[in-house]
């Protein structure tokens, strides 16, 4: 059976859907394909379940790697503003967030998913889900997309299916094998926005622990990322604001270095004179109390007794007991812990991936293909990496923003 039509969307994300609607908008007759049962799963978990949309300090200083000002473009054709508008005009009301400058649907993410639904369907859009495209062919008429057994051709084709791909929706590597074989390069994925597993044992008899912290991850003395916000002690790792944004380095260094280690500042905007001097001040106005209880005027007490477990003090030992090395010890542990890397919490537990299509291989300014006419490519899709907290989520709409309007 063929379904002709003239824009073919396969992926029914945040991108994927703003395309699709953007382009029927303009009187294009659009078909989008999602190979899951429900659209924008990955997105409605996104962000520690708040699915942001975007972030108040969103920017191109969110994104990093050698593809990070990919994104310039896609941000100024629809800043955070706009965006905003646009979904409350859909019906989505969006709130800011107490923390982490989320900008998130009241209501939850299936809100910002079913307006862009309903949007669509109202300007003549269909949605088919449970589909998966198993070929995608170009021809001099267009494209091909083969879904169990029946064929669904169109002059032009987005691909937005990157988060399809992600262990927790039981996705596999098979758009990015669209992608390829339409001859783009696609660069290897790694998990992103994902905990951190370190060698250490005492991180994980912290369950529960959440404070702010500044991080570096470091391979040898070569800084690879680094990120100030909140970190959260787990049985199974570490994870929060700070943790994911450096975790996008973490499997791609492994594979060629394993010395990489994770530096930590438990007292974010100080540096080790100004926590000496408070250290200094707190002990000596406690020199008959226990070295814990004392330390819980500058660190959560289960982190004190940690710390002053690292230098070889017992919880029990009072203040004035402590020689001038384990002082100096509890400075650089609070100022610059090191916790050594042995991997992330994996696919399965990521927010987000690193890899996918080569950018410079896409055009910014409308995201249509330079290696195939007629092809888009948007969102996930995509080698791009941005901040956890609706930074990524920002980039998925404006580009599918972009594409629609052009497709």
């Amino acid at each position: 059976m063929n379904n002709p039509t003239d824009v073919l969307v396969i992926g029914g994300g945040p991108a994927g859907l703003m395309a699709a609607l953007c382009a029927a908008r303009r009187g294009r007759s659009v078909t989008v394909l999602e190979s899951q049962p429900y659209v924008g799963a990955k997105f409605c978990y996104s962000a520690m379940g708040a699915a942001a949309v975007t972030n108040v300090a969103v920017g191109p200083a969110s994104f990093h790697g050698p593809n990070a000002r990919f994104v310039a473009d896609a941000l100024n054709a629809l800043p955070a503003r706009t965006l905003r508008n646009f979904l409350t005009a859909e019906g989505a009301s969006l709130e800011d967030a107490r923390y982490y400058g989320l900008i998130a649907p009241v209501g939850g993410g299936s809100v910002a998913i079913s307006a862009l639904v309903d949007a669509l369907e109202a300007a003549g859009g269909r949605l088919i889900t449970d589909a998966r495209v198993h070929t995608l062919a170009r021809n001099d008429k267009g494209f091909t997309a083969q879904v169990q057994g029946a064929a669904f051709k169109a002059a032009a084709c987005v691909l937005a299916c990157g988060g399809s791909n992600l262990p927790q929706l039981g996705g596999n590597d098979s758009s990015y094998t669209l992608a390829a074989g339409l001859g783009h390069r696609v660069e290897p994925r790694h998990p992103a926005l994902v905990g951190i597993k370190v060698e250490e044992a005492w991180p994980y008899g912290l369950p529960g622990l959440w404070m702010d912290v500044e991080l570096q991850l470091v391979a040898g003395k070569r800084q690879l990322a680094a990120s100030a916000g909140s970190m959260l002690f787990t049985g199974s790792g570490l994870t929060g604001q700070a943790v994911f944004n450096v975790s996008r380095a973490i499997e791609p260094a492994l594979a060629t270095s394993p010395d990489l280690s994770l530096l930590v500042n438990f007292h974010p905007g100080q540096d080790v004179a100004e926590v000496a001097e408070w250290l200094r001040r707190v002990l000596g106005e406690r020199t008959r109390e226990r070295c814990d209880r004392a330390l819980d005027f500058i660190v959560p007490r289960k982190l004190g007794a940690a710390l002053l477990r690292m230098q070889g003090v017992k919880h029990t030992a009072r203040v004035q007991q402590l020689e001038e090395r384990e002082r100096t010890g509890l400075v650089e542990a609070m100022t610059a812990t090191r916790l050594t890397v042995t991997g992330t919490l994996g696919m399965a537990a990521a927010e987000g991936v690193t890899g996918g299509v080569w950018p410079r291989e896409v055009d910014p300014r409308t995201f249509e293909s330079r290696k195939c006419p007629g092809l888009y490519v948007v969102g996930q899709m995509l080698d791009v990496a941005g901040d956890w907290g609706g930074f990524e989520q920002h980039f998925a709409l404006a580009s599918g923003f972009v594409a629609g309007g052009r497709v």
